[in-house]
């Protein structure tokens, strides 16, 4: 076990404090594993979760799994399904309808603001980003692809300098990935959408708030026609 590291003592900071090393605790390492099988397409909407399998595969006992489980039930990532136990959810049509309607007054007002901070921006990050999209998209990787957008749009989100967007956004943006992961876009789209990025960021760079604002507003609503018009038939 990692021997804890000790404060110095100074005159600001008169008691020695041990600050121990520690790793993220085991259910959380195991939530986040499951999380990313199920946003990466590993596991789908209706396969059955059986815990002792994870718990192996993971390397961990069966309690931090459930731990992660019950979690990500309350997340609607995984359901309850009678006799089969617990299955993966399945993507429903009228939640990534509200969710799409929630992005397009949450994400403009995001690169609206972004662009008004634009001079405390870390510029080089949002080039590398973009850098990282075009790079997944060249490589033709969706998963690749998918991590890419969400780290864009998140970085777009704490650019804005509001923490409550960046809260409520970011678990949407795992069920985001899972239909954009599931409801695979033709390859012309996924080139498209990373121009738009582009766009977005150099008004946001640029400090021009209403053309970040009407870009990104027309991209979220590009994004949600492409994704309703291709997801599959189902109630819910």
């Amino acid at each position: 076990m990692p021997e804890p590291r000790t404060a110095t003592r100074t005159e600001d900071s008169p008691l020695n404090i041990a600050v121990p090393w520690v790793t993220p605790p085991l259910y959380e390492q195991a939530y986040a594993s499951i999380l990313e099988a199920i946003c990466g397409g590993v596991l789908r909407p209706g396969d059955r979760i059986n815990q002792d399998e994870l718990a192996a595969r993971l390397k961990v006992s069966r309690q931090p799994v459930t731990q992660a489980l019950t979690v990500l039930r309350t997340q609607d990532f995984v359901q309850d399904a009678g006799r089969r136990g617990l299955v993966v959810a399945p993507l429903r049509r009228g939640f990534f309808e509200a969710l799409y309607q929630l992005r397009e007054s949450l994400d403009p007002m995001a690169a609206r603001l972004a662009a008004r901070h634009h001079e405390a921006l870390a510029r080089e990050t949002g080039l590398a980003l973009l850098a990282r999209g075009q790079a997944a998209l060249a490589e033709g990787s969706l998963a690749a692809l998918t991590s890419a957008d969400m780290a864009f749009h998140m970085w777009l989100y704490e650019a804005a300098g509001n923490p409550l967007l960046v809260e409520t956004l970011r678990l949407y943006w795992h069920h985001l990935r899972r239909a954009m992961t599931l409801v695979v876009a033709p390859a012309p789209d996924r080139g498209r959408v990373w121009g738009e990025h582009g766009a977005i960021l150099e008004a946001v760079l640029a400090g021009d708030q209403a053309q970040a604002e009407r870009l990104s507003l027309a991209h979220i609503q590009g994004a949600a026609e492409r994704v309703m018009k291709a997801f599959p038939e189902a109630p819910g």
